[in-house]
């Protein structure tokens, strides 16, 4: 036999015998499958061992830091909460309330309030913030005492837990405003026709021209107060018997005056401006005006808001109005009708009813 020949029968004979022995050997197949699975198993229970022991601590590190960071910056925004319904710092005493043997600490802030906060305000917009951290709050009314406990939770445990305490002692310091829109008849069409379908308490200011007849007839329809403003030239110049001047005679200017009204029905104030100085001629307005049955407005007690100004200069300015309020009980604020102003003052009056500030029709500011 040649070594070709005989290297061709080994081969034969080993590949055919190799095939033999997997085919006719299947425990050996089984045990080389347990095996695999003994090895993935302990490789799977060292890895699980390891997230336990050194990864799983170290992610709840990270999230214990994030939520007393949440819980830091949400302290803040509860505050602003407190602020933004007039409740002050004074008002608020903390206190810690460690629980050792969950390692838990709890924070306690009893608060007085006075009795006229809408307390229910205060919780929704509370609940609103903490839902925003992911937090929930809850609240809970103990009516005997006239008392609301709002409980704030963090991942099941309760951070915070704020009592609410109605007391006489305190009240928060607010005032009666009453608000006005001036420049009307050159404001836009849409902007006029928010402020006709607003039911807020907004008197007008307006000039009683012959082309504003048509809207005056539009502000008494929809039962809005108006003011009449009468704007004195220094000189006559007998275009119309709208027209004032500071040189009319006691007759021209009671027949100018009375002519106004009838076109101007309904009016209920007035106030006057000049180029110059009325002086003596002043009362004799006031005496027609009064007789008349219409209400003077000082110009002295009208506080402006700048229609030009930034927004949030706007909004300082409205804290002026507010504050002057405060001092003296009531304040009067005008702003010219211009686009967005009808959204500014709804956002405002909104901000500052939560305060305790209250608005009000311009006879209740006047009367007072």
């Amino acid at each position: 036999m040649s070594r070709k020949d005989f290297d061709e029968q080994y081969e034969e004979q080993y590949f055919s015998y190799s095939g033999d022995s997997r085919t006719k050997d299947p425990g050996l197949r089984r045990r080389m499958w347990i095996a695999g699975l003994l090895v993935v198993s302990i490789v799977v229970l060292f890895v699980a061992d390891r997230y336990v022991t050194l990864v799983q601590p170290n992610i709840e590190r990270i999230q214990t830091q994030r939520d007393f960071q949440s819980v830091k910056s949400l302290e803040n925004d509860v505050r602003k909460v407190l602020d933004d319904f007039g409740i002050q710092q004074e008002w608020v005493r903390e206190r810690s309330i460690d629980i050792e043997e969950i390692g838990h600490v709890r924070d306690l802030w009893l608060i007085r309030v006075p009795h006229d906060l809408p307390l229910a305000s205060v919780n929704l917009d509370l609940k609103a913030i903490v839902e925003q951290y992911g937090g929930k709050a809850f609240a809970v009314e103990n009516t005997r005492k006239a008392r609301i406990a709002l409980h704030i939770t963090f991942r099941g445990k309760v951070r915070y837990s704020l009592l609410f305490m109605p007391t006489p002692e305190v009240s928060r310091e607010a005032g009666s405003i009453a608000l006005l829109v001036d420049g009307i008849d050159d404001a836009p069409d849409g902007e006029i026709e928010r402020y006709l379908a607003s039911r807020e308490p907004i008197a007008c200011i307006i000039e009683p021209h012959k082309d504003n007849i048509p809207l005056h007839t539009q502000l008494r329809k929809h039962q809005k107060d108006v003011v009449l403003h009468l704007h004195f030239r220094p000189v006559t110049e007998q275009e119309s018997r709208f027209e004032l001047a500071e040189d009319l005679g006691e007759e021209e200017l009671a027949s100018h005056l009375h002519f106004i009204i009838r076109n101007f029905p309904g009016s209920s104030y007035y106030y006057v401006t000049s180029e110059r100085a009325l002086g003596l001629h002043s009362r004799k307005v006031d005496d027609i005006m009064h007789s008349l049955g219409l209400q003077k407005l000082e110009s002295a007690t009208l506080a402006y808001i700048d229609r030009g100004s930034r927004e949030s200069v706007m909004s300082a300015r409205m804290n002026d109005i507010a504050a002057l309020s405060v001092r003296e009980g009531t304040s009067i604020g005008v702003v010219e009708l211009r686009d967005g102003i009808m959204g500014f003052l709804n956002d405002e009056m909104t901000r500052l009813r939560k305060k305790g500030f209250d608005f009000v029709r311009l006879r209740r500011v006047l009367k007072d």
